[in-house]
């Protein structure tokens, strides 16, 4: 028999795995039916008129502002935070702090997916016990970059940004966006942080994972990444601000250092990101990189000079800001991640991203005594907050 041709071949695969992601969005709404309903009718009547509405903007409305007025402080706290868990089911530990708790959002990595139907039974899961009660659902979060850096094994984009990068064009980046967000919508997902912003030559540690050494090039692709996420119905953070391309080595295995001046990541490295905003990007992930530039001895994400001065007041961006894993190397080799989220937060970011169970307790009191003690304002935690929950609202997660 003679083989397909590789469009449709493509398209064959991308049946398969829509039928998938069908039967098992049947097997969680078996279970799960109630919630699953009740969300369905949510996302459709509200979310998609309003979706990335607020990402150039970044105003919270009003009513999010008075939601986040009759918060506790500890709810507050809670809706600032991104955490990861162990286990694949519902016997995850995770499933316990859900009944207790309202988070800002839940982060599914590899160790967490098995495969489609597993998944979406998993954030089916954990969108029903969400909303148990009348609580507010956490944003489902992913990192899904494309072939071999992707968390969500048996759903795209199989091709890396690199390969697309190699082709220079906006709308294959755009196309290859919007199909890997249709389906990671299917599956439950809300926000992917994604694309990566950063231009990176294949020396760099981000080799691979960009879409080109071309400052010019990767912010054409990035904004062409941003639009296709938009239009296949998710969210996606841009990463890792102010671009760390140009790093001495990973933030996952340790402390890193970008040397460039500030002009030279003007024209370099920012171009990406102004791309995105420019596209309405509602969210971006900050650096841990030292960066030279703006402040040597401090992550990216603790800095004010970056994570405020740099993002908010010179590049205009209003939404949500949120810390790349503050349980990696980059952080650990020089302090606690407890430490570090209620710098980060105080210095401008909106929510701390904790991947490791061991880390989130003392984060979660550090954060609620800081705020306490007034190292960092109310009015800080209530800006942070609301902006969670607006990228929420947004996203058709709440009924305002």
């Amino acid at each position: 028999m003679e083989a397909a041709p590789p469009d449709r071949a493509r398209e064959a695969r991308s049946r398969r795995r829509r039928i998938a992601l069908r039967r098992a969005g049947a097997l969680a709404a078996a279970v799960l039916a109630t919630a699953a309903v009740w969300l369905l009718a949510f996302r459709d009547e509200g979310g998609e008129a309003d979706r990335g509405s607020g990402g150039g903007a970044g105003a919270v409305s009003k009513p999010v502002a008075n939601l986040v007025a009759e918060m506790s402080l500890g709810e507050r706290v809670d809706q600032i935070l991104l955490l990861g868990f162990e286990g694949t089911d519902a016997s995850a530990p995770i499933a316990a702090t859900l009944q207790e708790r309202q988070l800002g959002g839940v982060l599914i990595a590899r160790r967490n997916w098995i495969d489609p139907v597993q998944g979406v039974a998993l954030t089916g899961f954990i969108r029903a016990t969400g909303l148990a009660d009348g609580r507010i659902s956490p944003l489902i979060v992913t990192q899904q970059e494309g072939a071999a850096y992707n968390s969500l094994a048996g759903l795209p984009p199989s091709s890396r940004q690199l390969d697309i990068g190699r082709g220079g064009d906006p709308l294959a980046a755009e196309s290859w966006a919007r199909g890997a967000a249709t389906e990671l919508r299917a599956a439950g997902i809300d926000l992917n942080l994604s694309p990566v912003a950063d231009v990176a030559t294949l020396a760099s540690p981000l080799a691979g994972r960009s879409f080109s050494d071309d400052s010019a090039v990767a912010a054409e692709l990035v904004a062409g990444a941003t639009r296709g996420c938009a239009q296949g119905g998710i969210a996606c953070a841009p990463l890792h601000f102010p671009g760390q391309g140009a790093a001495s080595e990973s933030t996952d295995e340790g402390p890193a250092t970008v040397s460039l001046d500030s002009s030279a990541l003007a024209d370099r490295d920012l171009t990406a990101f102004r791309a995105a905003f420019a596209e309405r990007a509602p969210a971006v992930v900050l650096s841990l990189a030292y960066f030279a530039a703006y402040d040597p001895v401090t992550p990216a994400a603790l800095a004010p000079q970056i994570a405020t001065d740099l993002l908010r007041d010179e590049m205009r961006f209003g939404g949500l800001a949120i810390t790349d894993d503050l349980s990696a190397g980059a952080i650990k080799a020089t302090q606690s991640v407890a430490s570090a989220a209620v710098a980060s937060v105080a210095a401008g970011a909106d929510m701390a991203q904790i991947s490791s169970p061991d880390d989130q307790p003392a984060t979660s009191a550090a954060l609620l005594e800081a705020v306490q003690s007034g190292q960092i304002t109310e009015e800080r935690l209530n800006e942070a907050a609301g902006r969670v929950l607006e990228l929420k609202r947004e996203q058709g997660l709440l009924r305002l």
